[in-house]
């Protein structure tokens, strides 16, 4: 009888020590996980700051219109910030994206053009671009996306009689398939009257910043490189013969101030101003291993400005 009583409380003692280490043991671990960092946003997924005092407290875009946009690796799109985002306003040399697409998708590159200047001067009525006997197509679009060179633009929408074929003189039949492009990737607002975007004489080339997002979303699939050449801080174009060369330095002054944390990340952009659009930007910036911002700004006084509040906000508002 004894030795059974002191079995029973052997076991029953033992039962409870177990107990007591596997609840230890469970406790343990589960403060651990407790103690992770938290998990960050995947690319199919946005995680507000949940910050809302200092959110509030930002200064926003005081532009006619400001749109930014998520584009993740995978899954939907998403609307991160939006201003006006579905109405029309001159978007002035934003349009020479439009312009390269159309000049990428259907030139020969290595085809050289020879324009007499005073040509692209009656069209242009500037004097922005030193011109050789003969250049590279490929050539003169980098001082058109780089230093939004307007003659650059008219030259190669002139090209289009040699590569389209149609009986309609150059710069008309550009314009019909810059607005056939547009049409066909979804700009339903979109509508360009010539190939640089300056203003003419009450005509304009009109968008959104959302039909803006759709052009850039279209070129970062189809097109990457003209965002590529967009970054660069200068480019210089040579003759011919090598003797001479014309630097064309970027717009973009994000690419010209390291004082900016996300510098690093821009994959693309383009600038423009003209007195009917005031100051339009488009930039882009790459979310590490996730997708891409793409953030416009249009009708700004002070567009790097604009752009920076724009950014502020998105970075304080979100992670990804």
């Amino acid at each position: 009888m004894k030795n059974n009583r002191k079995t029973k409380f052997f076991l029953f003692f033992s039962v409870i020590f177990v107990s007591f280490l596997i609840l230890g043991f469970f406790l343990f671990f589960s403060k651990e996980e407790e103690d992770l960092p938290e998990k960050k946003a995947s690319a199919e997924e946005i995680y507000p700051k949940n910050n809302e005092e200092k959110i509030e407290d930002l200064p926003l875009p005081k532009s006619s219109a400001a749109l930014s946009v998520f584009y993740p690796k995978q899954g939907e799109r998403v609307v991160l910030y939006e201003k006006d985002s579905k109405t029309p306003f001159p978007i002035a040399s934003i349009s020479k994206l439009m312009t390269a697409v159309i000049v990428l998708e259907n030139y020969n590159l290595e085809e050289e053009i020879k324009i007499k200047e005073s040509e692209i001067v009656s069209r242009t009525e500037f004097r922005d671009f030193k011109w050789w006997s003969e250049t590279k197509i490929g050539d003169i679009i980098y001082p058109m996306l780089i230093e939004s060179n307007n003659s650059a633009a008219f030259a190669l929408a002139l090209a289009g009689e040699r590569f389209f074929k149609e009986d309609k003189e150059g710069v008309e039949l550009f314009i019909e398939k810059m607005n056939e492009k547009a049409e066909n990737i979804g700009m339903e607002k979109t509508y360009f009257v010539n190939p640089s975007g300056l203003d003419g004489k009450g005509e304009y080339n009109l968008s959104t910043v959302e039909d803006i997002a759709k052009l850039s979303f279209y070129i970062l699939q189809q097109n990457k490189n003209i965002f590529e050449i967009t970054t660069f801080p200068s480019f210089r174009l040579y003759s011919p013969d090598k003797l001479m060369f014309y630097e064309a330095v970027n717009t973009n002054d994000f690419l010209h101030d390291k004082n900016f944390a996300w510098k690093e990340n821009i994959v693309g952009g383009k600038t423009g101003w003209t007195h009917a659009a005031y100051g339009c930007l488009l930039l882009l910036l790459e979310v590490p291993e996730e997708g891409n911002l793409v953030n416009v700004v249009l009708g700004a006084e002070d567009r790097f400005l604009e752009m920076e509040k724009l950014l502020n906000y998105v970075y304080n508002a979100y992670q990804f």
